[in-house]
């Protein structure tokens, strides 16, 4: 008799472990749909209880974000993954002065639709290039054919081997297409004859962390957004300059379009936070 009710309260609990990961994920669509929606009115999101949001590593209130600052929505592309539940998405904006502002959104969803993250990376600088952020290379946003993919466990390893590279200045050549820009709020800086962000001479994406530049290690590497289908890795990371007085660091936040094993194109929105020393999250 005993082993009869050992029996049923095993199968009482394997029946409701089954029906608590029967619930439905919220998908790729399901989850460019909660994006959509913030971005439509951020201030009434969903959050759930003990939310954290942060703007440029920073802790605020959803209610003081950069996006109170914003007239309206000139281009907009969004990357999302079902699999760690977090959607992420890049806004060339307007603001109410008139000027150009680049602002990068990172939802994190989980069950009922509430958002547990909320982690904005917006450069409203003057070095933002309207031409670029306000029309949007969609590129980032094509589909790629199967031959050209790579699985999710290479597309993050080639990620956490350029976050190295950027901490060692030893790049490694053949994750690079020979065509490969990078590009910073829309501030192209390889392949250009003088590169206006961090100076010296022309540029290649291999050769721009090679050297002596001031800035490393990176740390806090995490990769929110991993999509095969369209060759995307979504990067953040912590970047130190131990180099500079004061050893500042930057909050870099950067998109990888991956092509055939090789990034075809970096954007980049990274800022200098003194006083930053964690970027908190850990999705």
């Amino acid at each position: 008799m005993a082993n009869k009710v050992l029996v049923v309260a095993a199968s009482m609990v394997l029946a409701a472990g089954l029906a608590v990961s029967a619930e439905p994920s919220c998908d790729s669509a399901c989850l460019s749909k909660a994006m959509s929606d913030f971005l439509k009115a951020p201030n009434s999101a969903p959050l759930a209880d003990n939310a954290e949001v942060r703007e440029n590593g920073k802790l605020v209130s959803l209610a003081d974000t950069l996006w109170k600052s914003v007239k309206g929505m000139k281009s907009v592309m969004t990357f999302a993954d079902p699999v760690t539940g977090n959607v992420v998405s890049r806004a060339g904006v307007e603001l109410r002065d008139g000027k150009p502002g680049y602002i990068s959104t990172r939802l994190k969803i989980v069950a009922g639709g509430r958002i547990t993250d909320v982690e904005i990376s917006a450069d409203t600088s003057s070095r933002v290039v309207a031409d670029y952020v306000w029309k949007l290379d969609p590129l980032f946003s094509s589909v790629l054919p199967a031959e050209q993919r790579m699985t999710r466990v290479d597309l993050e390893a080639l990620g956490r081997r350029y976050f190295h590279s950027l901490s060692t200045h030893v790049a490694i050549a053949a994750d690079f297409d020979e065509h490969c820009d990078r590009y910073h709020s829309g501030l192209r800086i390889t392949n250009v004859s003088a590169n206006a962000v961090e100076g010296g001479p022309p540029r290649t994406c291999p050769s721009s962390m090679e050297g002596n530049p001031p800035w490393g290690p990176a740390t806090e590497e995490r990769f929110p957004v991993i999509d095969p289908e369209h060759g995307i890795v979504v990067g953040i990371s912590l970047l130190h300059y131990l180099k500079l007085a004061g050893q500042p660091t930057m909050y870099v936040c950067e998109v990888f379009k991956v092509v055939s094993g090789r990034i075809v194109k970096i954007d980049n929105i990274g800022l200098m936070q003194p006083g930053v020393s964690t970027l908190g999250f850990t999705h």
